[in-house]
């Protein structure tokens, strides 16, 4: 899923506050430096909402997502701050834009459970340099009981039930770090970097689904997909009344960092 139709509004929709943004570069450099003059290599860095801290920082900085219309907002926003990053269209079930041996830190936040796990882990491999470097994933978590979290795992049920299982970020999450502990890798212990409490609408998950091509980051047929949709519609509107009111929730970004042997 390229996400261009996504672009303009993602930030708003799907973005990490301006303070917690901080606390996770913070947190990042605690776990992997010192920094300076380390190569980082972001996968999926979409519209730049989590990278402004790290152009800011004594790296040399590398981004890709598959999506142009996104890394055209990362454009934008690092142009306006003043800040230079290298970024490049690239698919990440291909080959990574970065050399052999040429990476110490290797970031993606909310991207890596698109990509096939065991590619994920050879070309993280391939691109750390000797005696190898990081794999660091970020993630939002909410409560099992938050707005989002209710409404996620309701439009997981009915997909199931038209007959598509959705896919498991964390199973392919889990695969990449289970692929590279194979090989030697050294697991850290996850590590919250920021919380704060959110407000979510329930109208604004049902719009996110309908704008993407697919549901549950699988391609569905569009009138399996508009059952599924409407279904959760009326669900969702017996469990809340106005899809519009929105509904405090807490949420966390969580790092999973390892320490990876480089080839």
């Amino acid at each position: 899923m390229l996400y261009d139709d996504q672009a303009a509004g993602f930030d708003e929709r799907a973005g990490v506050p301006a303070d917690a943004v901080q606390a996770v570069a913070a947190a990042l450099v605690e776990m992997v430096g010192p920094v300076d003059g380390q190569r980082w290599l972001e996968v999926g860095a979409g519209t730049g909402g989590l990278s402004l801290p790290l152009l800011r920082l004594p790296i040399h900085y590398t981004g890709f997502d598959q999506s142009p219309a996104m890394l055209e907002v990362f454009r934008q926003r690092a142009d306006a701050a003043g800040l230079a990053a290298a970024l490049h269209v690239a698919d990440g079930n291909a080959r990574w834009t970065a050399e052999d041996a040429s990476t110490d830190v290797v970031f993606s936040a909310r991207a890596l459970h698109h990509l096939d796990p065991e590619h994920a882990a050879t070309e993280t491999r391939r691109v750390l340099r000797a005696p190898g470097g990081w794999l660091v994933l970020g993630r939002v978590r909410r409560p099992p009981d938050s707005p989002k979290s209710i409404l996620r795992r309701q439009m997981r049920r009915m997909l199931q039930a038209q007959g598509f299982a959705g896919r498991s970020h964390e199973a392919r999450a889990g695969a990449v770090f289970a692929a590279l502990e194979r090989a030697g890798g050294l697991r850290m212990e996850p590590r919250v970097a920021a919380r704060w409490t959110g407000a979510h609408r329930p109208a604004e998950s049902l719009a996110s689904w309908e704008g993407k091509s697919g549901l549950a980051g699988i391609d569905v047929p569009v009138e399996a997909k508009a059952r599924v949709l409407a279904e959760l519609r009326d669900w969702a509107a017996g469990e809340y009344g106005d899809l519009d009111q929105p509904l405090d929730q807490e949420e966390s970004f969580e790092l999973d960092a390892i320490r990876v042997p480089a080839v």
